[in-house]
């Protein structure tokens, strides 16, 4: 029964961040402090800021 319990726990481990990753929302109020809603997902600041790098006008 420990073996059972062990396992549920390590699964619970790995699938939480995965699950996290991709939280879906209708608007900021639903995410988490200091993250917000866009494109129907959560993304912290940092996250938002590091989409922006990556888009093509902000090689201006």
């Amino acid at each position: 029964m420990n073996i059972l319990g062990l396992l549920l726990l390590v699964l619970l481990a790995i699938a939480a961040p995965i699950a996290e990753a991709g939280r879906r929302c209708r608007s900021s109020t639903q995410c988490d402090y200091q993250s917000v809603c866009y494109n129907g997902y959560c993304y912290t600041i940092d996250e938002m800021f590091e989409k922006s790098r990556k888009l093509p006008h902000a090689n201006l």
